[in-house]
This record gives structure tokens, C-alpha cells and sequence, in this order.
């Protein structure tokens, strides 16, 4: 059975074969062992075993099953390289109701809450970063006590991140941006209906799949509690691991007066 490779397994039972076969015979140990002399396999192998973990509790129970598809890896599993400059996913195929800068300004705030965690060095807990169309998402979902109710503090605003660092991060529930004006419009924001966000993961995981995909599509970055830097974004039914910095805007063009 492939899987005593990847995970904690027990053999039960005799296995026989109805016709002539050969058989291949390797020592998970003498695995383990060889490829950690080889660091980028070594890499590769761990991402492959959480992917077989993955796929193989949604199989029935049995040891015969085919690997998991390349292409339909869980992001959620996945490393991902840190990147010095990335590019923004899916900037050309944001939704209307949605401007690249301001996901731009919520990317870096996250990417930074991830790595570097709170002010006075706490740590960050996790936690869910929604860019949406605001009218729409009133009706997708709520907010206990929310302290930003009736202001009109702008993602872009000088310390509008140290503000929300103090009093947004460290709630349960997730932060909402309005994808237009960049206004903040609540934290502490739980979504009504995750059932988009299928089965798997926890709470956190399926309600930044399914609030993607509602309200005519929002973007949502999702940090789980260990993470030092990577995010999982979500736009739609589309997700992709990220860690990295985003390209800096380019330089606005100066006027030079004639003399």
C-alpha cells in the first residue's frame, strides 16, 4: 500500500493475487531516510503527503485508490514560495464591484498581520480579510458588536493598519472591506451560509470558500493561526496559496513647468 509511505497505516488482512504478478517491495524507512538527503525532494514529498492525506479520507476505506490529481491540490495544504515581488491573482478578472488597489491595500495589510503578527508583538490567531460589494454582503451575513459601525475609516488611510491591527485582528469572525470606496465596514463579521465551502477544513476554511463565492463574488484572503506569512486567497470558485509582496505601484508621472 502506497500510503504506510505518506501517513500512519496498518496493514489488516492477506492480500492474494488472482493471476501471475510481481510485486515491489520498499521499506518506508529506508524511504524517509533517502529522501531527506535530498532537500528539494524532500520538499516535494511533503507536499505530496498532505495532498494523499487529503485525498485519501475523502475514499472509502480501502488502500486501493488513484494518487491525487496535480491539478486539483488543496492550496490550503500546500508551500508555496515566499516570492520578493508577486503580482496580484486574478487582478484582470476582479468583478466589477471590485477595484484592484483597494484588494491591494488589504493584500499587504494581511500579508504583514501574517508574517509579523500584531502590535506589541502578539501574535496573530487567524483570521478571515473579505473585499466585497458591501450592500450585498449585509444580507450574506452579521456582526456581533461591530466598532466600526458608523464610521468611515478608508483602508487607505494614514494608521488606518495600525487601527485595524488593534481592533479588528485580534476578534473572532472576519474583517470586511468595501471593494469601491476601500471603507471598512465591520469585523467580528460572520457569514450565514458556508455550505459552498464544502466539507472539508474547519469553520474558518469553508466560510472564506463560501463567502467567495456569494454576494457577486468577493475576494478573501484567509490566514490559519500558524501561519507566518502565507495566505490563502479565494475569488469565486478560484483559490491559490500566496506569500510574497506585491509589485510596487509604479511611479506617478510629475509635470515639469516650462521655464
Amino acid at each position: 500500500s502506497e500510503a504506510v509511505l505518506w501517513t500512519i497505516w496498518e496493514h489488516t488482512g492477506n492480500l492474494k493475487a488472482a493471476t501471475e504478478a510481481t510485486c515491489a517491495l520498499m521499506s518506508s524507512a529506508s524511504f524517509e531516510e533517502a529522501i531527506k538527503l535530498h532537500p528539494p525532494v524532500h520538499w516535494l514529498s511533503v507536499l505530496y503527503a498532505r495532498q494523499f492525506v487529503i485525498h485519501m479520507n475523502k475514499m472509502p476505506m480501502s488502500d486501493l485508490f488513484e494518487p491525487p490529481d496535480v491539478k486539483k491540490w488543496k492550496p490550503e495544504a500546500q508551500d508555496c514560495v515566499v516570492q520578493t515581488y508577486a503580482c496580484l491573482p486574478w487582478e484582470d478578472e476582479l468583478p466589477k464591484h471590485i477595484k484592484s488597489n483597494v484588494v491591494k491595500d488589504c493584500l499587504r495589510l494581511a500579508h504583514d498581520v501574517a508574517r509579523n503578527g500584531l502590535d506589541e508583538n502578539r501574535p496573530h490567531h487567524g483570521f478571515v480579510l473579505i473585499v466585497g460589494d458591501e450592500k450585498a454582503l449585509a444580507v450574506c451575513g452579521k456582526s456581533g458588536f461591530n466598532p466600526f459601525f458608523g464610521h468611515d475609516l478608508r483602508i487607505d488611510n494614514p494608521g488606518a493598519h495600525d487601527t485595524l491591527r488593534r481592533n479588528a485582528f485580534h476578534a473572532d469572525g472576519a474583517i470586511v472591506v468595501d471593494g469601491i470606496t476601500g471603507r471598512v465596514v465591520a469585523s467580528g463579521w460572520f457569514v450565514g451560509d458556508i455550505r459552498l465551502g464544502g466539507s472539508e477544513g474547519g469553520a474558518r476554511s469553508r466560510s472564506a470558500k463560501a463567502i467567495a463565492q456569494q454576494a457577486g463574488n468577493c475576494y478573501v484572503m484567509k490566514a490559519s493561526e500558524d501561519s507566518r506569512g502565507k495566505l490563502v486567497l479565494h475569488l469565486g470558485t478560484k483559490s491559490q496559496a500566496f506569500h510574497g509582496t506585491l509589485l510596487p505601484a509604479p511611479p506617478v508621472p510629475q509635470c515639469e513647468l516650462a521655464g
